[in-house]
C-alpha cells in the first residue's frame, strides 16, 4: 500500500472505428459490435490514498462544470474500489481516495471522456493499494460502472461485443493523423439509442442488418496497415440518426471528408466527428477548423501499453 504519494495517469479517449448493434437483450439493453481504438487526446487524472476514519472520496476537477461528488463516474469509482477491496480483500484500513481530473477531452461527445476517468481511478487506485485485483477482475468491477469503462481500463485496440463488455484484442490504427472536431449541441446518449430503436423497431430479429463481412474487411485492413481501407470500411449506426438531427456534426463530418481524410465517422453517439489522415496530413484541415472557432484535436492512435 502506498500512502500520500501522488500517481498521476493519462486517461485516454477512445473512437469507435466500427459501431452495429446486432440486437436487444429481453432486459433492455442492446447488444453491440464493433471495433474501439485508443487515441492520445487524454485528460490527466492524478490519484493519491491516505489513511483514514472511514473509506471516502474527494475529488477536484479543472473544468467546473462537471460535478464532483456521486454524479461524476470518476467518483462513483473511487467508491467502488473502495467497497470492493473493503468486501473482497479484508482490508483493515479506512482509505481516503482523493482524485483530482484535469479536463482536455470534450463532453459529451462520445469519446468516452467519464468512462476513461473512471478507468484510470480505478488503475491508479488498484497500483497504489499494491494490486489487489487483477486486470480482469478490473474490467469487470468496471463493467459495473458503464459499458466503455472495460475497454478504457484495457485501451489499445480491440474488437468489442455484448453490451460493449466483451473484448477481444485486434490489430490497432497503423501510425496515422487522427483529427477529431466536435461543435454543436450534445448528444444524450439514452436519447440516442431511443432514436435507434425507433429507427430500427426495437432491434427485433427481423430489423437487424447483419453487418459482418464489412467488420471483417475493416479488421483486415487494419492487420495489413491499410488507411484507405480502413477508411473505406468504418462504420456508425448512430449516424443514421444523428446526423439528420444535428447539422453542426453532419457539417463537420462533410468538411474533413472534402479535406481529404482518408475516412470520416462519428464517434459513439456523437457528436464528436473524426477523420483519419496519413501521419503530419491533418494540419490544413485542422487550422481550417481553428480559423472557424471549431474546436479540434490532432491525436495519435495509442497502443493498450501506451493507453
Amino acid at each position: 500500500m502506498t500512502y500520500d504519494t501522488p500517481l498521476t495517469l493519462q486517461a485516454c479517449a477512445k473512437i469507435n472505428l466500427f459501431l452495429d448493434i446486432t440486437g436487444r437483450r429481453p432486459d433492455g439493453y442492446h447488444l453491440l459490435t464493433g471495433v474501439m481504438q485508443s487515441v492520445s487526446l487524454a485528460d490527466t487524472v492524478t490519484i493519491s490514498l491516505s489513511p483514514a476514519d472511514e473509506d471516502s472520496v474527494r475529488l477536484t476537477c479543472s473544468d467546473r462544470a462537471l460535478p464532483t461528488d456521486g454524479g461524476n463516474l470518476a467518483f462513483r469509482a473511487a467508491e467502488a474500489f473502495l467497497a470492493h477491496t473493503q468486501a473482497d480483500g479484508g482490508r483493515k484500513t479506512a482509505l481516503r481516495a482523493t482524485v483530482h481530473i484535469e479536463k482536455h477531452i470534450p463532453y459529451p461527445a462520445g469519446l468516452a471522456g467519464g468512462s476513461t476517468d473512471a478507468a484510470a481511478v480505478l488503475r491508479g487506485l488498484n497500483r497504489l493499494a499494491g494490486e489487489p485485483l487483477d486486470a480482469a477482475a478490473l474490467e469487470v468491477l468496471g463493467g459495473k460502472l458503464g459499458a466503455d469503462v472495460p475497454f478504457c481500463i484495457r485501451g489499445g485496440a480491440c474488437i468489442t461485443e455484448g453490451v460493449g463488455d466483451v473484448l477481444n484484442p485486434c490489430p490497432p490504427l497503423p501510425d496515422c493523423d487522427i483529427l477529431i472536431a466536435c461543435a454543436g449541441e450534445g448528444v444524450s446518449t439514452p436519447e440516442a439509442y431511443r432514436a435507434l430503436d425507433a429507427a430500427y423497431g426495437g432491434f427485433a430479429p427481423e430489423f437487424c442488418q447483419p453487418r459482418a463481412e464489412q467488420q471483417n474487411a475493416l479488421l483486415s485492413a487494419l492487420a495489413h496497415g491499410d488507411l484507405p481501407g480502413i477508411g473505406a470500411h468504418m462504420f456508425n449506426l448512430f449516424e443514421s440518426v444523428i446526423l439528420p438531427r444535428h447539422s453542426t456534426a453532419a457539417g463537420l463530418h462533410a468538411a474533413l471528408t472534402a479535406a481529404g481524410a482518408c475516412g470520416v465517422r462519428m464517434s459513439g453517439s456523437g457528436p464528436s466527428v473524426f477523420g483519419l489522415f496519413a501521419r503530419g496530413g491533418a494540419g490544413a484541415a485542422y487550422r481550417a477548423l481553428q480559423s472557424e472557432g471549431i474546436p479540434a484535436w490532432i491525436c495519435h492512435p495509442m497502443t493498450a501499453s501506451e493507453s
